[in-house]
C-alpha cells in the first residue's frame, strides 16, 4: 500500500513538472515573440542627438523623431506626418510654418510643443558640429503658439527636407543636458519615439524598451523589448540568424550568403537605396596632391569587376558621384575608365618618381571594401605605385583621416544620405571646410562651392536649374580627379523568416522597428 501511494506521488509529482516545464516553455517562447533582437558590427560613439551619425541612428531613429517622415519607397516620394502634422511655406521660400501635434509627450514626461522645438534648433545651431550644420540657414525660429512654430530662412532652402532627416532633425527633450555621454548617463535619452533607452553596456548591449505613451498607439503585435548586441564578426552575426538567437543582422557581406538561398529559416531581401561607394584622394597630401597621379589611380580603378566578382550582385556599377537613383540626379558627361596603359600615361604626366608608398584606408568589417582594396593594390603595382592598406574601423580611420598628418591618400567611403539631395553629397564630402569633417580629400575650390550654394537654394523655386549645376558640379569634381566612383549600394537585408513588415526606404538606412512583427 505504502509503495502504491509512493508510486502515485511520483506519478504526479512527474506530470506536474511536466506541466510546469510546459508553461515555463510557454512563457519563454511568449517572452520571445515579444522581443526583437539586431546584431551589428560596432556600438554607439555619441548619444547626443544632436550630432549623431553613422550606428547611431540604429536604436536613435526608434528613439526620436522629427517633424516630418520622407517615404521614399511611395510613387511619388512624399513627406508624411511625424510629430508636425501639417506644414506651410511662403511663396518666396523664406518662411516655413509647422503645426505640431498635440498631447505628445517625451520620455521624461516634459510635454512635446513648439518651445521644445525651438530649443532644439537653437542648439543644434550653436553646437554647429555633425549633423547640426543642416540648420545653419535658418536666421530665426518664431513660437506662433503652443502647436505652431515658424521658420525664418536666409535663403529659400527646402526646410521640408531638412526636417525630415534621418541625422541632426531628431527632437529631443528639452530638459535632456547632453554633454559627453557615457554610460552613467545614458538615462539621459528622451525622445517621443516608439521606444526608449533602458540600458546600454559599452560593446556589449543596447536596450530598448515599448513607450507605453507613444503617439502612435500600440494596436498591433509590435516588440515590446529591442535588444540590439555588439558582434564583430560577421560570420558569427550570421551564426546567430541561424541560430535564431538574432532576428536581424546588420552589414552581413555577400559571400557569406552564398549557399544559404535555400536556408528557410532566413529571409534576404534586396532594396534599392542611396547608399553609394568610392574612394576619396587627398588633394593636399604628396603624391596625391598631383592631379596626374590622381587620374593615374582613377585609371587603374576596375569598376567592371565589382558588382559580378566582388559584390555579387548587391550593387550596380557607379557612373558619377552621386546614386544614380536620387532625385534631382543625371550622369555626368564623362567618367575616368579603367585602362592600364592610360594609367601608365597619366603618371609619366606627373613628371616625378613615385618612391614613397601610398597609404589606402578601409573599413575592415566590410570584406567587399577588403577585396576592391586588394584589387587595387594590384593593379596599382602594374603601373609602378606601391600601395599600403591601412584596414581598420570607420571611427579610427576617421580619426586618422580628418588629421592631415595622419590621412592616408586614399579613403574607402560610404555616404548614407542626411538629406535627399545631391547637396547632401557635396556639402558634406566636396565643400571647403576650416577643419575636415567628412572632406576628407580636403578638396577646396571657391567657384564648386558658390555652385553647391546655387543649386542647393535652387531645389525648391527651380529644381530643373538645381538639377543642371548639380550636373556641372558633378563634372569638375569628375576633371579634378577627387574621388573614384565605386558603386551604388543595394541594400542587403538578412532577418529571421518570421519577421514581417520590412519596409524599402531609400531615404534612410535606419531600420524602423515600431512596424515590424512577428509571424503568427
Amino acid at each position: 500500500m505504502i509503495q502504491t501511494t509512493f508510486k502515485t506521488y511520483s506519478f504526479f509529482l512527474g506530470i506536474a513538472a511536466l506541466v510546469l516545464f510546459q508553461l515555463s516553455c510557454s512563457v519563454s517562447n511568449k517572452k520571445k515573440r515579444e522581443v526583437f533582437t539586431i546584431a551589428t558590427y560596432d556600438d554607439v560613439k555619441d548619444w547626443d542627438p544632436a550630432t549623431a551619425f553613422s550606428l547611431e541612428v540604429l536604436p536613435m531613429a526608434n528613439i526620436y523623431e522629427p517633424l516630418l517622415w520622407y517615404d521614399a519607397g511611395s510613387n511619388p516620394p512624399r513627406f508624411v506626418p511625424a510629430l508636425a502634422t501639417e506644414y506651410y511655406r511662403s511663396e518666396d521660400g523664406l518662411s516655413w510654418t509647422f503645426k505640431l501635434r498635440e498631447n505628445v509627450f517625451f520620455h521624461d514626461g516634459e510635454p512635446f510643443d513648439a518651445s521644445s522645438v525651438k530649443y532644439v534648433v537653437d542648439r543644434n545651431k550653436t553646437l554647429n558640429r555633425g549633423p547640426s550644420y543642416i540648420w545653419s540657414s535658418v536666421a530665426n525660429i518664431v513660437v506662433d503658439n503652443k502647436y505652431q512654430i515658424s521658420f525664418t530662412l536666409d535663403e529659400p532652402v527646402p526646410l521640408d527636407r531638412i526636417v525630415s532627416s534621418q541625422y541632426g532633425a531628431w527632437l529631443y527633450s528639452p530638459a535632456l543636458v547632453v554633454s559627453d555621454i557615457s554610460a552613467s548617463q545614458q538615462v539621459l535619452a528622451s525622445g517621443t519615439g516608439p521606444y526608449k533607452l533602458k540600458e546600454w553596456e559599452q560593446n556589449s548591449h543596447i536596450l530598448l524598451e515599448k513607450n507605453d505613451n507613444y503617439w502612435g498607439g500600440w494596436e498591433k503585435n509590435h516588440f515590446k523589448e529591442v535588444i540590439i548586441k555588439v558582434v564583430s564578426e560577421a560570420s558569427t552575426r550570421l551564426q546567430m540568424l541561424k541560430r535564431g538567437l538574432a532576428d536581424f543582422a546588420v552589414l552581413i557581406p555577400a559571400h557569406l550568403l552564398k549557399g544559404i538561398s535555400q536556408d528557410s529559416s532566413l529571409t534576404i531581401s534586396d532594396y534599392d537605396s542611396w547608399i553609394n561607394h568610392f574612394y576619396l584622394l587627398n588633394t593636399k597630401k604628396f603624391p596625391t596632391n598631383n592631379l596626374w597621379v590622381r587620374r593615374a589611380i582613377a585609371s587603374s580603378f576596375n569598376r567592371d569587376i565589382l558588382v559580378d566578382h566582388i559584390y555579387s550582385g548587391t550593387a550596380t556599377k557607379a557612373i558619377g558621384l552621386l546614386p544614380q537613383r536620387l532625385p534631382l540626379v543625371s550622369p555626368p558627361d564623362s567618367v575616368i575608365e579603367y585602362s592600364i596603359e592610360k594609367a601608365r600615361l597619366f603618371l609619366e604626366k606627373a613628371g616625378e618618381p613615385l618612391e614613397r608608398e601610398l597609404e589606402l584606408s578601409y573599413v575592415s568589417t566590410s570584406e567587399e571594401y577588403r577585396l576592391t582594396s586588394l584589387m587595387m593594390l594590384d593593379n596599382l603595382r602594374k603601373i609602378g605605385i606601391k600601395l599600403r592598406l591601412k584596414p581598420g574601423l570607420w571611427t579610427a580611420n576617421w580619426d586618422k583621416a580628418k588629421n592631415l598628418e595622419t590621412a592616408p591618400n586614399i579613403i574607402s567611403m560610404a555616404w548614407w544620405p542626411t538629406l535627399s539631395s545631391p547637396s547632401d553629397w557635396f556639402y558634406g564630402l566636396y565643400k571647403t571646410e576650416k577643419e575636415p569633417l567628412f572632406n576628407l580629400a580636403y578638396y577646396s575650390d571657391s567657384a564648386v562651392d558658390s555652385l553647391i550654394d546655387l543649386a542647393w537654394v535652387n531645389e525648391s523655386i527651380n529644381p530643373e536649374m538645381a538639377a543642371d549645376i548639380y550636373k556641372q558640379v558633378q563634372n569638375i569634381l569628375i576633371d579634378d580627379c577627387v574621388a573614384i566612383p565605386a558603386v551604388d549600394l543595394n541594400i542587403r537585408s538578412v532577418y529571421r523568416f518570421d519577421i514581417i513588415g520590412l519596409k524599402n526606404n531609400p531615404a534612410y538606412s535606419s531600420l524602423a522597428i515600431y512596424g515590424l512583427q512577428r509571424r503568427p
